[in-house]
């Protein structure tokens, strides 16, 4: 079986660090970004599966980002998890109808964004194998 490729998408270096560090040791293959423009470099030349993006980013932030990735034929059915201390509910909902399919609010510790990336990939298994 082919390994999940995710993105990491944040500004911080500790945090996107970390999470790729946490995440090949799980066999994922995992690449980073610190900004919005950078972000979308890497989608377009690595086409990943799964999208951890944090919202406040330079260049474009998270939703614009987002947006952009959806209505894009290569990347729009990346599964994007946005990442960010914005927790009032219309930040979220603008997170949401960019095209997320979850919005976690920071500090989250790794166990929940890896029971997120399971769920996900373990939907998207149960997907392909309905189709064969």
């Amino acid at each position: 079986m082919e390994s999940l490729k995710i993105l990491v998408v944040d500004d911080e270096a500790p945090i996107s660090s970390y999470l790729q560090r946490k995440l090949t040791k799980q066999g994922y293959m995992v690449y980073t970004a610190d900004d919005g423009e950078e972000a979308l470099r890497q989608a377009f030349l690595r086409l990943p599966d799964i999208v951890l993006l944090d919202v406040k980013l330079p260049k474009l932030n998270g939703i614009e980002v987002c947006k952009i990735l959806k209505s894009d034929d290569r990347t729009k059915d990346a599964q994007i998890i946005m990442l960010s201390a914005k927790a009032q509910s219309d930040e979220v909902q603008q997170g949401l109808d960019a095209g997320a399919v979850r919005y976690l609010c920071k500090p989250v510790g790794f166990p929940e964004i890896f029971e997120e990336i399971r769920r996900l990939h373990d939907k998207g298994e149960a997907l392909k194998k309905g189709r064969s």
